[in-house]
């Protein structure tokens, strides 16, 4: 971790010359505030995965170094991802055009926090590396630290562009007080793309990606009184008897990759269609105490297929679009047998044990009119989900269905010629159609217990409100500065979840 510190450094301080070659005039800071926060490019988000596309990301050079604080508590919760958290983190990133066509963009960010009550995972990345996780009965609180930065280059020529982009992200959590386990993870994702204008204003493009990824984990004791049972967990409660030990070390290895491409009108301005496929093995290898070397445990793969497109219409004030999407995401996991009747350990077979099957439809109206001093954007959306989990050997899963309504606004208002206000109030409601379960509950009680919560949890009828306020100012000699705050509730079964944050920073 020392040397990702070291290499974290040098990168902050580049990105802070960036930051300070660059100036705002008072009189533009409304007009650049609605670029940097444009809702139509987050709503659009996609579009941008390929590289070469960012170069329409923006009409002007932005930059941003913020420190943040956040404070989750949730009265209902899955045990596995904990009852909230509480912490800091400090951020960074730039876009910058310049006059040759070049466009190049980086970011940079730690993140230090205290994830509470986590019971049942000692692992990071739960909805990665699940269901295989190392679990307890124990728990507690964790302290996590994240590192992360990125950046990216690419070229605009008459027809053709091309960019190129690499992240990396570093985490390491950790709990001091039995059972103390300790996880790192490395995750360095490298993807190149371009575009081709065929004709007018119509382009082509496409992209791919490299996806590496570790993560390390294990659980020690000081106490050797009352030390609770470590589980390799293979789904709804069920372990592996063969690995499950007082102490374990686990090492996942994912190796994946994706490939998309598009194609769009006027640079996505519009319209866009897209697609993606997105694949992946995490593997589980699992040191068993007194051992020398890893076995492999469970194989679980990952395919990802993705649909997006778009059409935008703009006359006079007033801009409107429709984005529709659809997403394939199927975990299927392999489990692998061994016996101990010899001398030596030996694998004796492998067998598709699990899948997960996630399929969603979303479509989302836009609506943004403009004017000199305000811009007001209106989202609404709709969601349907259909979810089927479920394992053999022995049998056990679940299924539900759900729609999500919901509406995200904005409004941006320039109080003066230096002074600008945003305000953005969220709302959904997630109604569960179906939720069948044939849950095996022939467990340790306490495991059944947990089984049933997370599926009442999930097949709950859930509403989210809350907004965020920001204010900015720029000063004549001064860099423009902003405050800002949010708060967002969650309510499943008659009870509240809540977050709150507050964040300052300033822009170039």
């Amino acid at each position: 971790m020392f040397s990702i510190k070291k290499f974290l450094s040098p990168c902050l301080v580049a990105l802070g010359s960036i930051l300070h070659s660059q100036s705002v005039d008072s009189s533009l800071i409304f007009k650049k505030n609605v670029q940097q926060y444009s809702e139509e490019r987050f709503l659009t988000q996609q579009y941008f995965y390929n590289p070469a596309n960012r170069s329409d990301y923006s009409s002007v050079s932005f930059s941003e170094l913020s420190i943040s604080y956040q404070n989750e508590n949730k009265n209902i919760y899955r045990q596995q991802s904990g009852s909230g958290s509480e912490g800091f983190s400090v951020s960074a990133a730039s876009y910058k055009k310049t006059k040759k066509n070049n466009f190049l963009w980086g970011n940079a960010g730690y993140t230090n926090i205290n994830l509470k009550n986590i019971k049942w995972n000692e692992d990071l990345d739960y909805e990665r590396v699940a269901p295989y996780i190392l679990s307890d009965s124990v728990g507690g609180n964790k302290k996590l630290e994240v590192y992360q930065f990125g950046g990216g280059y690419g070229r605009q020529f008459s027809r053709f562009s091309y960019g190129i982009e690499a992240h990396y992200t570093a985490q390491m959590a950790f709990r001091n007080r039995d059972p103390r386990s300790k996880n790192t993870t490395s995750d360095l994702i490298l993807r190149a793309g371009a575009n081709y204008d065929i004709y007018k204003k119509l382009q082509v493009g496409a992209f791919g990606e490299l996806n590496l990824y570790t993560q390390t984990g294990s659980v020690n004791f000081v106490s050797t009184v009352n030390k609770p049972i470590i589980y390799q967990m293979v789904g709804f409660g069920f372990s592996n008897n063969f690995f499950s030990s007082e102490y374990a070390s686990v090492l996942f290895e994912e190796t994946g990759y994706q490939v998309g491409g598009h194609i769009s009108g006027s640079k996505g301005k519009d319209f866009y269609i897209r697609g993606s496929l997105k694949r992946s093995n995490n593997v589980k290898g699992i040191k068993p105490k007194n051992a020398n070397n890893f076995l492999d445990a469970s194989d679980l793969e990952n395919d990802l297929y993705a649909i997006e497109a778009a059409k935008f219409f703009s006359f006079g004030k007033h801009r409107t679009g429709l984005v529709v999407s659809y997403t394939s995401d199927i975990h299927t996991g392999y489990e692998f047998g061994y016996t101990h009747n010899t001398e030596m350990i030996q694998q004796i077979y492998k067998r598709a044990a699990y899948k997960r099957e996630n399929y969603n439809s979303t479509a989302k109206l836009f609506y943004q009119f403009t004017n000199e001093d305000f811009v007001m954007t209106l989202v609404p959306f709709f969601n349907y989900s259909e979810i089927t989990d479920r394992r053999i050997y022995p049998f056990s899963g679940q299924k539900y269905d759900a729609f999500t309504l919901g509406m995200h606004t904005a409004f941006q208002l320039e109080l003066s010629d230096n002074q600008v206000l945003s305000f953005k109030p969220r709302f959904s409601f997630r109604k569960v159609n179906n939720a069948v379960n044939a849950l095996d509950l022939s467990l340790r009680p306490s495991i059944a217990d947990w089984v049933l919560h997370d599926y009442r949890f999930l097949t709950s009828n859930t509403s989210t409100y809350g907004a965020s306020v920001r204010y900015d100012i720029k000063s004549e000699k001064l860099p423009a500065f902003f405050v800002s705050g949010e708060w967002f509730a969650q309510n499943i079964q008659q009870k509240n979840n809540n977050f709150a944050g507050a964040s300052f920073g300033i822009t170039f």
